[in-house]
């Protein structure tokens, strides 16, 4: 949200709240025009998608984030007047602009229904020079350095975003000072893969590019973490030449990368393009060079068979006695990826028995994600009821 209204704030007045039809039906009263903004993500959806319904029955709203992106339509059908899927930093200017100017075009990088048709901006792509923090909200966030992803891994919808783009490190330099100036020393950073940041073919690292990065981001007053969350990297990332290089300069010792199955069959389908040996070797390196690896692993992942969940515990009792934290996941069908509409399955033993082996070195939210996975495909389910029918598609 905070990216979102970033370019608009010094014009507008932005008013954070946590009851919508309260404060709108005040700020009316007073004679000022409302104009309601949620960023969703598909958790937070699943949430308040009722509020969502009935404040869009009363005013106009907005909706963006990558809930949005990934199912347009069902927020349109919900009575959202204008849902955001693409760069948002383009398209909120123009929404309000539209708003108060009563211009009829369709806003760029939005969708709207028009006259029971779904109509669409043009898409534009925006550089990442924008402000990535908001005074209005008291909201710094971590800085994104990166957009969109040259990986096409199908439970993800992060590459769905254009070409792969880079935050010029002076921008990058310019915000830290920003954030110091705020009490904020501690800089993250978004990207989809960190040590790919300013990567010329947007797999293969940039030792140069992250070496300035970080240097700028200390020159600035900040520390830089990088290559932990939420700038997670991948494991053909972690190599000597990289640690070694960012070491001096990054505030981190976790390492985040992911393995994501131990199955070579998964691994495949799913096209992360890397095999379990590469996990093997990144944690190996990792552990020489003094950072401690947390490897991501998502169970339940749709197709897994038992011999899948076999070679994925084996290779999470491989990486554990190498030295790594496990972060278990529990696969969530996210609208927007390749695998939506593709029913998870159910939490094989062998996980439970490995958590009770090993509770001390696994991280994440697996039970908190299994309640989440079952509440989204319940939410659709009930969504097929309740909303009406649409000539969309």
């Amino acid at each position: 949200m905070a990216y979102a209204v970033a370019p608009i704030e010094d014009k507008y007045k932005v008013v954070p709240t946590t009851d919508p039809l309260r404060d709108a039906h005040e700020l009316q009263r007073r004679g000022e025009r409302v104009l309601v903004l949620y960023s969703l993500s598909t958790p937070l959806f699943v949430e308040i998608w009722q509020e969502v319904r009935e404040v869009a029955s009363k005013y106009p709203v907005v909706a963006g984030g990558p809930h949005a992106a990934g199912d347009p339509i069902t927020l349109l059908k919900l009575g959202v007047k204008y849902v955001v899927i693409g760069d948002g930093e383009v398209a909120l200017p123009a929404i309000v602009e539209r708003e108060a100017e009563g211009l009829e075009e369709v806003p760029p990088n939005t969708l709207m229904l028009v006259d029971g048709r779904v109509r669409a901006g043009r898409r534009i792509y925006a550089e990442l020079i924008h402000k990535t923090y908001s005074t209005s909200l008291g909201a710094y966030p971590p800085i994104e350095i990166m957009r969109s992803c040259a990986y096409r891994c199908t439970f993800c919808q992060t590459w769905f975003h254009g070409s792969v783009r880079y935050r010029p490190v002076e921008n990058v330099a310019q915000m830290v000072k920003h954030y110091v100036a705020a009490g904020r020393e501690e800089i993250r950073f978004i990207a989809p893969v960190g040590f790919l940041y300013g990567s010329t073919d947007g797999k293969t690292p940039n030792v140069d590019a992250l070496v300035g990065l970080l240097r700028a981001v200390r020159e600035a007053g900040g520390r830089p973490y990088l290559g932990t969350f939420p700038s997670e990297t991948r494991p053909e990332t972690v190599t000597r030449d990289v640690l070694g290089a960012i070491k001096p300069f990054v505030a981190n010792r976790r390492l985040s990368f992911g393995l994501q199955s131990g199955s070579e069959r998964l691994l495949a389908s799913t096209k992360r393009d890397h095999d379990v040996a590469v996990v093997e070797e990144a944690t190996a390196t990792a552990v020489k060079m003094g950072f401690k690896p947390v490897v991501d692993v998502i169970a339940g992942l749709p197709g897994e068979e038992e011999e899948d969940v076999v070679a994925t515990v084996k290779a999470m009792e491989r990486l554990v006695s190498m030295g790594a934290h496990i972060r278990l996941h529990y696969f969530m069908p996210l609208p927007g990826t390749p695998l939506w509409g593709r029913e998870p399955k159910p939490p094989h033993p062998l996980y439970w028995d490995f958590l009770k082996r090993h509770r001390k070195r696994v991280e994440g939210y697996f039970e908190e994600q299994i309640r989440l996975s079952r509440a989204i495909l319940e939410t659709y389910r009930l969504l097929t009821l309740t909303t009406p029918s649409s000539s969309a598609t």
